[in-house]
C-alpha cells in the first residue's frame, strides 16, 4: 500500500514531467514557453515541500530543499548570463528544483548512483546528453565536407585551429538559401573590421543584429554558405535528463566511480 509520502514523491515526479514534456514541445515548436508554466509548476513545487516538511517531518529544511533550490537558482542565473542557457532554460531549472529538491524514494535507478543535491543529477545528466548533439553536429560538418569537398573554413583560415574546433562542435554550415534566422539560428561568423571572423558564442538576444549580420554575409559579401548556430532546444535536453535519472541515475557519479 502506498505511504503519503509515497504518494508525495509521484506527485513530484508527475508534475515536473507534465512541465517539461509541455515546455519542451512548446521549446521546440516555437522557441519560447509562456511564463504561465513556471508561475504555475513553481508554487505547486513549493507547496509540496512546505507539506514534506512541515507535516511529514520527512526532509531537512536545509540541505534537503533550500540547499538544492538555491544552488540551482544561482547555477542557471551564472549560465543565463554568460549565454550558456536561455531565459526558459533557467526558469525550468529553478522550477524543476523546486518540484524534485531531492532524489524520489520511489524511483531505483539502475546504475545505483544519485547526487542528494537531486537536481546537480539532473543537470549533469543533461549536458552529457547534449554532448551528443555536439558530436551530431561534428558528425554533419564532416559529412558536409566529404559531400562538396570545399573548404569547411574558406575565408576563414586565419582562425585559431581551436576555434575552428569548437565551431565543428557547437555551429554548423549552412546553403545561404536554407538559413532560418531567428530564434532558430544565429550567425556563427560576423564581419569586423572588413574581415570574416567566427563568433562562437552569438548574441542570442538580438535578433535585429542577427538578421543584419546574415544580411551582410549573403548579400553583401555573397556567401553561398554561411556558417550558423543554432539555437539548441535545451528543455528538451533537461527532459531527457529527467528521464535519464529516473531510469539510470547520476551518470557523471557513475563515470566518474567506475573511472577511479
Amino acid at each position: 500500500m502506498a505511504t503519503p509520502l509515497l504518494l508525495l514523491d509521484l506527485s513530484r515526479v508527475l508534475l515536473a514531467g507534465v512541465m517539461l514534456l509541455y515546455a519542451s514541445f512548446m521549446d521546440l515548436r516555437i522557441r519560447e514557453v509562456p511564463n504561465w508554466v513556471w508561475a504555475v509548476f513553481a508554487p505547486l513545487g513549493l507547496l509540496l515541500s512546505l507539506l514534506e516538511w512541515l507535516h511529514f517531518r520527512a526532509v531537512d529544511p536545509v540541505w534537503g530543499l533550500a540547499l538544492p533550490v538555491l544552488l540551482s537558482t544561482a547555477l542557471s542565473f551564472l549560465f543565463f548570463y554568460l549565454g550558456l542557457y536561455g531565459g526558459a532554460d533557467a526558469k525550468a531549472f529553478i522550477t524543476l528544483s523546486l518540484l524534485t529538491p531531492h532524489p524520489p524514494r520511489t524511483v531505483k535507478p539502475l546504475l545505483g548512483v544519485m547526487s542528494p543535491i537531486y537536481p546537480l543529477t539532473i543537470f549533469t545528466d543533461s549536458t552529457l546528453i547534449a554532448v551528443l548533439f555536439a558530436l551530431a553536429l561534428l558528425t554533419r560538418n564532416l559529412l558536409w565536407r566529404l559531400r562538396t569537398h570545399r573548404p569547411l573554413f574558406e575565408g576563414l583560415e586565419d582562425e585559431a585551429p581551436w576555434r575552428k574546433g569548437l565551431a565543428l562542435l557547437g555551429c554548423m554550415k549552412v546553403e545561404a538559401r536554407s538559413i532560418r534566422g531567428p530564434p532558430y539560428q544565429y550567425p556563427a561568423e560576423i564581419v569586423a573590421g572588413g574581415r570574416r571572423r567566427l563568433r562562437l558564442l552569438p548574441d542570442i538576444h538580438d535578433d535585429e543584429a542577427a538578421e543584419e549580420t546574415f544580411r551582410v554575409l549573403v548579400e553583401d559579401l555573397g556567401l553561398r554558405e554561411v556558417w550558423v548556430s543554432y539555437t539548441l532546444p535545451f528543455l528538451l535536453f533537461i527532459s531527457l535528463g529527467f528521464l535519464c535519472s529516473l531510469l539510470l541515475g547520476d551518470l557523471a557519479l557513475w563515470i566518474l566511480e567506475t573511472i577511479f
